[in-house]
């Protein structure tokens, strides 16, 4: 009985990787003013400040996640996009502070 346990739990691992999303994500603004980013693909608490352009991308087996994206400068347009196993799932634009909600992937 522990045999088919240990080997249903394996299974379960494995078709975790299998479901594993592609996501790739752009920020763009329209202006030079640096925007401070927060997003999966960061590693410090501090985010990542931008200019202009930004493009990443990761693989994940989460079912939800969120991106950030702030700017002192009031006039900047901030544009984030998200693709999905290459399709459009979220776009949003505004000026200051601005947040992709959460993005659910299942």
């Amino acid at each position: 009985m522990i045999i088919a346990i240990t080997a249903m739990m394996l299974g379960s691992c494995s078709d975790k990787k299998n479901d594993a999303k592609d996501v790739r994500f752009t920020i763009e603004a329209n202006t030079d003013q640096p925007v401070r980013i927060y997003s999966p693909t960061d590693r410090s608490e501090t985010g990542t400040v931008i200019r202009s352009h930004y493009e990443s991308s990761f693989k994940t087996d989460t079912e939800v996640f969120s991106i950030e994206a702030r700017c002192d400068d009031e006039t900047t347009l901030i544009t984030i996009r998200v693709w999905v196993n290459g399709k459009l799932k979220q776009e949003v634009s505004g000026n200051r502070h601005l947040t992709t909600g959460d993005i659910w992937l299942k």
